[in-house]
């Protein structure tokens, strides 16, 4: 392919991408070059950058951009592309808390969340093109093999008019490998300095170009191994260090509501033999359960990726390229054992244990009663996903009034199938079985009566402790749930670019384009939970799909130059119209819905002279709502709430209310409400629109001519977003309907004929406001020792000066709210420094990564608790009290971690890497809100890592 700079033609090829950040020629290269610059004007390539679609040939734009090159990912020692964006300073803990320490039952995706605004508002492209989503609209990063990528650009800048939709916090733009000749060995191993979590990866490279033909071909296989939760003293207990005080209630001695009170075993009377009510004792402390030590720390996985790019150039006008990837990954989640909730929960756990089953010792029906199944074994969720994505088209150019313009036009298709085995979960309607009357006949439990058996029930014993609760009743309740969820994408894309004529100040350039996207989602969940059967949440089946028509352009104008104090000045514009059709079903409901979306962004670059340049924009961002938003199953939910129209509440209400409740057929006086409990399905709402806002940065490049080898960039950057997606509880949704009178909250609530409420639909509306301010900065510098070889430093970090969030515009603005004061997993401070060792074939690497401190709220009303050795203190700022915080602050301190690696290059083509993260195994702080790891997944887990590499190339 061709294209013209100034009057002259410069090849381009689409390998040229990945060679964007490779030489700092490109950025000092004027956008003139005269016929008497033909030597050096051979050696441009104009590529597409990060933030803009026009191809140009310096690459400091108005948008500010954090490149991690391939020499960089190699010398972090990361195992995958999601642990190398944790390092990322921009990057929050939200979106990577499903990489290693959250054990909630997470799947071993992993995902990117820029700015604190989560990973559904970070567009991750591939190659400068989108990749397939999940159905929340975020990309799981670990379907890309590290081995594959050249680098990884980070834009931390509002880009909607530039990409659609979801690019409000930034751009992630993965660039695989490109231009590659030979074939190359790749393997890997390592692992925690504890001894577990060991890695494994092996990786084959083929890459050949045959005439106009060009291929490459990576094939890798990765092996990740689990951490335990009980193997690190910092999380043996849901809070650190305090064993017994904070453990579940749900144990293995039991908890039965009697007449009498809650009664569990004597931990003494653990045994065989017949159980009495004296054999019981008023629950304690010494009967909770620890839950912590069976979960996951790190999860499990295994990977296997083919990755391959063909190209094949017909002439000098007009090209092919394919791209497919395939990954296939299983991974295995664990946490501890079903808890019974018998009466503790909601309406499915309404199973009294029977006065008349053989094993109850207390002679009346126990409406409640719980207890651990550690007999059926830890819930384990066996992950099995199969995506493949392939990516087709065509690229070339055409000359039109003497100008060469670019063109491509490509076609995207992927598929996600995602199979869940869920291995010791309980069968609800067993479980009833089990718990009813019981009788023995010829020396053998029964359930049932003698006139009408259960036949293969086996009578649950749970008074015994865990050494009554035998196989046989284990394997009656336990049961293995299989759930399916696929996700699916089509994109087409046609782009046109070019320099269409000439202004005093240089040429002016132009991309524009059309884009068709649909994505589809479906959730067909086990048929136990479809029913209401099964220990693990109720939800819905569903299925969705959306489809998105934009069309864009962007322009890059230049306005003024060659002036003093004005060596350049430029302009760019763009923006992009977006319309949406929705289709899927809300319960059983089929529903559609339609949205519409246009914004623009305007930038500027002012070169005041060879040394500095400005750069700011100002853009409009927004995000549609994804498919799950719209359309996800509901999820069951028992809330304590109470309805206003019930019989206690109707009276007190206004006349107003009154009449919303008889309009919704209550009877007059209230429906009766049996108990303090609803009945919600939390799910998807069809009526969302897309959240919208903007965003400011500005800031300066800064490449000083009497200190060769330095640069730096500082960008001020605030984010606003209205309409933001905001959940409403079951009681805030009967309160917005009745009390305030808000008619479109009335359609989520469904009541029976005689006015009891059925079920409140919660879900997500477009009600809340968010607003980020704060700062990036990045310093390089590199020199030449000659004797002691070369020094290389780059310095990355980023500062959150204010966080503010709110329901309301009113009360956003009034609030005068800091990070610390409101949000926990808000750090103000990140960053990364490493510095870089070079002679002749040996290369050090040093880095430092950088978290601030941190505040949480503190979800645990006693200051101090007594472990059985030391008092500890687990708030330490109770006198930090707001209504949302009752019980005080608790701040978390700020962490350095150091990694060292060292690579050596051989004489037979090989190189050898061999590092360290976390050398001082640096300890992380103690947290008290992520669940059962009492610290934050920006933390590295305990212990440290190693890691060796080894490269062959032939």
């Amino acid at each position: 392919m061709k294209i013209t700079t100034g009057n002259q033609v410069v090849r381009f090829k689409r390998s040229s991408i990945a060679l964007a950040m490779g030489g700092a020629l490109l950025s000092g290269f004027s956008l003139q070059a005269s016929a008497a610059d033909a030597t050096s004007a051979e050696k441009v390539e104009r590529i597409e950058v990060t933030g803009s679609r026009i191809k140009r040939a310096d690459i400091e734009g108005a948008s500010p951009v954090t490149s991690i090159g391939r020499l960089a990912i190699e010398s972090s020692g990361v195992q995958n592309i999601g642990e190398l964006l944790q390092t990322v300073a921009q990057a929050d803990l939200s979106g990577l808390t499903q990489l290693t320490n959250n054990t909630n039952g997470n799947d071993g995706s992993q995902t990117i969340s820029l700015r604190n605004l989560g990973d559904n508002r970070t567009l991750v492209l591939v190659d400068g093109r989108r990749f397939l989503a999940l159905g929340g609209g975020q990309v799981d990063i670990s379907q890309i093999p590290i081995a594959i990528v050249e680098r990884v650009d980070i834009l931390a800048d509002g880009a909607s008019a530039v990409y659609g939709t979801d690019a409000i916090a930034g751009v992630v733009n993965i660039i695989t490998k490109d231009g590659f000749e030979g074939v190359s060995l790749d393997a890997s191993i390592g692992a925690n300095f504890e001894g577990d979590g060991e890695y494994k990866q092996a990786g084959l490279s083929i890459g050949t170009i045959k005439g106009d033909t060009s291929l490459f071909l990576n094939i890798s296989k990765s092996e990740e191994k689990e951490i335990g939760a009980g193997d690190r003293e910092i999380s043996k207990y849901p809070v650190a260090y305090v064993p017994q005080r904070f453990g579940s209630a749900f144990g293995l001695y039991g908890i039965f509501g009697t007449s009498d009170g809650l009664v569990s075993l004597d931990p003494t009377k653990e045994g065989s033999g017949d159980r009495t009510a004296d054999d019981f004792e008023p629950f304690g402390t010494k009967h909770r359960y620890n839950f912590a030590p069976t979960n996951y720390l790190k999860t499990p996985s295994d990977r296997f990726n083919v990755f391959a790019k063909v190209n094949h150039e017909f002439d000098d006008s007009l090209s092919a390229f394919i791209d497919f990837t395939y990954n296939q990954r299983k991974s295995v989640t664990q946490i501890a054992a079903v808890p019974l909730t018998a009466g503790f929960s909601g309406p499915q756990w309404e199973i009294p244990y029977s006065k008349d089953n053989i094993y109850n010792p207390f002679g009346e029906d126990l409406t409640s009663f719980g207890f651990r199944t550690l007999p059926i074994g830890p819930r384990t969720s066996i992950q099995d996903y199969d995506t493949y994505f392939i990516t087709g088209g065509l690229e070339g150019d055409f000359e039109i009034a003497d100008r060469i313009l670019l063109w491509d036009i490509s076609m995207s298709r992927g598929d996600s199938s995602r199979s869940v085995k869920g291995e010791n979960y309980v069968n609800l309607q067993n479980l009833r079985n089990a718990v009813g009357p019981s009788f023995m006949a010829d020396g053998v439990a029964q359930c049932g009566t003698a006139e009408n058996t259960i036949a293969g029930c086996v009578p649950l014993n749970l008074f015994n402790g865990e050494t009554g609760f035998t196989d046989e009743m284990a394997n009656y309740i336990g049961y293995e749930l299989n759930d399916q969820v696929n996700t699916g994408a089509t994109n087409f894309a046609a782009n046109i670019s070019g320099e269409i004529f000439e202004l005093p100040a240089g040429w002016v350039g132009f991309a524009a384009g059309i884009e068709k996207r649909t994505n589809t989602f479906s959730d067909s969940p086990d048929a136990l939970i479809a029913a209401g059967l099964s220990s693990s949440n109720f939800r819905e089946p569903t299925n969705g799909k959306q489809t998105a028509e934009e069309a864009y352009f962007e322009f890059a104008v230049p306005v003024l130059s060659d002036l003093p104090g004005i060596q350049q000045l430029d302009i760019s514009l763009a923006g992009r119209v977006s319309d949406f059709e929705n289709s899927g079903f809300v319960g059983v409901d089929p529903v559609t819905s339609k949205f519409d979306n246009e914004s623009f962004k305007l930038g500027f670059t002012w070169r005041i002279y060879d040394d500095l340049m400005l750069r700011g924009n100002y853009s409009d961002t927004f995000r549609a709502p994804s498919v799950n938003n719209l359309f996800a199953g509901g999820g069951e939910g028992f809330p304590s709430t109470q309805d206003p129209c019930n019989t206690t509440q109707f009276s007190l209400q206004s006349a107003d209310t009154q009449s919303r409740c008889l309009a919704d057929n209550v009877p007059n006086g209230g429906s009766i409400q049996p108990t303090g409990q609803l009945r919600s399905l939390n799910g998807g709402n069809p009526t969302l629109e897309p959240e919208e806002g903007n965003t400011k940065t500005f800031g300066f490049v800064y490449n000083p001519s009497w200190l060769d080898g330095f640069d730096m960039t500082v960008d001020y950057y605030r984010i606003e977003l209205q309409e933001a997606l905001s959940s409403i509880s079951a009681a805030g949704m009967l309160n917005r309907c009745y009390v305030q009178g808000e008619d479109e909250f009335c359609g989520f609530i469904e009541r029976r004929e005689d006015g009891r409420i059925a079920t409140v639909r919660t879900s997500q509306f477009n009600l809340a406001q968010l607003q980020v301010e704060g700062y990036d900065f990045n310093a390089n510098y590199r020199f030449d020792t000659h004797e002691m070889g070369s020094f290389a430093f780059r310095l990355n970090g980023s500062y959150t000066d204010k966080y503010r969030s709110a329901g309301s515009e009113e009360s956003i603005n009034d609030a005068d709210n800091q990070v610390a004061a409101i949000d926990s997993d808000i750090l103000r401070w990140r960053g990364t420094f490493n510095t870089t060792w070079t002679y002749d074939d040996l290369s050090v690497t040093w880095g430092m990564r950088y978290t601030s401190d941190i505040t949480e709220s503190c979800s645990i009303p006693d200051s101090f608790v007594d472990d059985g050795l030391a008092t500890r203190e687990l708030c330490n700022q109770r006198d930090h009290t707001s209504e949302d915080n009752p019980n005080g602050l608790n701040r978390i301190g700020s962490v350095i971690y150091h990694d060292l690696s060292a690579s050596y290059t051989l004489p037979w083509q090989a190189s050898v890497r061999l590092g360290m993260r976390n050398v001082f195994q640096k300890e992380p702080p103690i947290a008290l809100n992520p669940f059962a790891n009492s610290f934050y997944s920006v933390h590295d887990i305990p212990g440290g890592t190693w890691f060796l590499n080894y490269k062959q190339d032939f």
